[in-house]
């Protein structure tokens, strides 16, 4: 009988993966903050907002699980979440907002979609 004392990892994200995640994070900060200039959030309708724009990207883009969690990860440190970066970020994906802020991440969520659908409109343009 052979034992096999090999555990299986999950394999390291590839430059590419850390690239997209990076740039689709930075996209939705950037996003984030254009809107919040010309808006006035409330910090958890701002959270929420982000919320479904972080989750609305990553679903629209068909970006693998583990990169999505990039994405998540990388939007918390961009948004100054320090230590609480990583629960943050899970909370970002686990797609559970109050409800009174609800309408803030289902516009997250349509900007997401009005985001790629311009990308997809440029990149078939060139």
């Amino acid at each position: 009988m052979q034992i096999n004392t090999q555990t299986t990892a999950a394999a390291a994200p590839t430059n590419q993966q850390l690239d997209t995640a990076d740039a689709v994070a930075r996209a939705a900060h950037i996003w984030i903050r254009s809107l919040c200039l010309t808006e006035l959030h409330a910090p958890a309708e701002r959270h929420a907002l982000a919320c479904g724009l972080v989750f609305g990207l990553c679903e629209r883009l068909e970006l693998d699980p583990r990169v999505q969690e990039l994405v998540a990860y990388v939007y918390a440190l961009l948004d100054d979440e320090g230590s609480q970066a990583l629960a943050a970020s899970r909370m970002m994906l686990a797609r559970s907002v109050p409800s009174i802020h609800l309408h803030a991440y289902k516009k997250g969520r349509s900007e997401a979609a009005a985001i790629v659908e311009m990308l997809s409109y440029h990149g078939d343009n060139y």
